[in-house]
């Protein structure tokens, strides 16, 4: 079910679940937020992951709307020049400045699961 209404929300806009709990995969999460979120954000604890002018994942957890955010984001500035969503049309016809990244319901879930293992810390 909820892979079903982030789906949808990847097609038509921002959503919240109001349920806390996750099926994605926090070890899948941390895998590709390592391998692709860190050249711009703050991952895990190293300090020189990331960028000045980007979030850390864990300050994301201080924000009410975190969770929104981070299913969203691929609509969120400067994400959709380099993010791909399979079956939603791009919202830019700028050319992408890094490697492009291509994300899935089951990925943003994962990469949720992660982010929310990093709250309280």
């Amino acid at each position: 079910m909820r892979r079903l209404v982030l789906a949808n929300a990847l097609a038509v806009g921002p959503f919240v679940l109001a349920s806390g709990a996750w099926a994605g995969d926090p070890e899948k999460g941390r895998e590709l937020a390592n391998k692709h979120c860190i050249r711009c954000h703050v991952v895990g604890d190293d300090p020189f992951a990331g960028i000045d002018s980007t979030p850390s994942f864990r300050f994301l957890t201080k924000l009410s709307d975190y969770i929104e955010r981070l299913q969203t984001f691929y609509r969120r500035a400067p994400h959709p020049v380099f993010v791909e969503v399979p079956g939603v049309p791009r919202r830019t016809e700028i050319p992408a400045f890094v490697a492009k990244i291509t994300v899935t319901p089951e990925t943003i879930e994962d990469i949720i699961a992660f982010v929310k293992t990093l709250e309280g810390k």
